[in-house]
């Protein structure tokens, strides 16, 4: 009687998978509501906002969907002097972000055209949520105010390489005026952006961040219209919280879509269970009790034993219990009937 079958390299096949699946909590792809905690609004809200879905002061199993923060080379839009007092949190934001995406001696960011960026609007997730990367292609941010609603998407849809400015994760890409509802459209490509403001921005797909360029945000409307998407105050040793700014400009927006993209290993197995493998079990069932005490084999199972297979185990080499597979019904199996049944594992 077998217990258990060696498997060999033959009974092997990995293959590789591009999934994609809704960023947001409950494995949404988009979302429509946006609320904050007033508690981490008022401790911590100087430095970044995280943002829900749903409003946590009511729904226990409300979670952070993205953090947003506001960066500025000299600490402007913040407290504080450089060598005096005050926290400056948003040159900290900053120097963070410039230490994670830029190569050493780098100290400005590039926006299209423009490349003396000083200062940047940051919605990042955390790895948790995106796993292995956003989906390029795959998010479209609603922004409103004043000056109406700009649409933004990433330009992976023409710019399919794209683009390395040296950065430590590559490839980014532009952040553009479009929509992908009804299908990919770009109104203006980032290189066609105006020289003095630069492009709306740079999307990092591995690194799960969006920086947004506040001079296109701030001073430009939906598509070249007059008014203001977001306020921005660059005003030294002063608390302009001008993240707080952006959360408004989204949650007027109301309309964010984002996915996930991970690339998934499967490993497949290929039990064979031959003739004369697997006809006995040690099942209860299977066995029936004399006079003496001694289990026996139900007589009409001597001769032609049978048994049906509803789990495969998986074992190591030293027969520690590593995986189990449940089959959806059970297969009858005899000394006439062989099976094959195929495992598949996800990593």
């Amino acid at each position: 009687m077998s217990y258990f079958k060696d498997l060999t390299n033959d009974d092997r096949v990995n293959d590789v998978a591009i999934v994609t699946s809704g960023l947001f909590q409950d494995g949404s792809s988009n979302i429509t509501t946006f609320f904050t905690s007033s508690t981490q609004y008022t401790n911590t809200g100087d430095y970044n906002i995280d943002v829900y879905k749903h409003n946590p002061a009511g729904n226990a199993s409300a979670s952070v969907q993205f953090g947003l923060v506001y960066g500025h080379v000299g600490g402007s839009g913040s407290l504080g002097t450089k060598g005096a007092t005050g926290d400056r949190t948003t040159a900290a934001v900053y120097g963070q972000f410039n230490n994670l995406i830029n190569p050493p001696q780098t100290t400005r960011f590039t926006f299209g055209p423009k490349t003396d960026v000083q200062h940047f609007y940051a919605l990042s997730f955390n790895r948790a949520r995106i796993r292995e990367k956003v989906e390029p292609g795959g998010w479209e941010l609603h922004l409103s105010g004043s000056g109406g609603t700009v649409k933004l998407i990433d330009d992976s849809s023409t710019n399919k390489a794209g683009t390395s400015n040296q950065r430590n994760f590559s490839p980014e890409f532009n952040v553009v005026s479009g929509t992908l509802i009804g299908g990919t459209t770009i109104n203006t490509a980032a290189s066609s952006e105006p020289a003095a403001s630069g492009s709306y921005g740079t999307f990092y797909p591995s690194l799960g961040v969006i920086l947004l360029n506040p001079a296109r945000i701030s001073g430009s409307g939906a598509q070249g219209s007059s008014g203001t998407i977001v306020s921005t105050v660059e005003a030294s040793n002063t608390d302009s919280r001008n993240h707080r700014n952006l959360f408004d400009s989204i949650k007027l927006g109301k309309y964010f879509q984002a996915k996930r993209q991970e690339e998934v290993t499967s490993r497949h197995f290929f039990v064979r269970a031959t003739a004369k493998d697997f006809n006995a079990t040690t099942n209860e069932t299977y066995y029936t009790e004399s006079t003496a005490g001694v289990k026996q084999i139900i007589s009409g199972l001597r001769t032609d034993p049978k048994t049906y297979i509803t789990t495969v185990g998986m074992y190591n080499d030293d027969n520690e219990l590593l995986a189990i597979a449940k089959l959806s019904q059970p297969i009858l199996k005899s000394k006439s009937r062989e099976a094959l049944i195929k495992v598949k594992l996800d990593f």
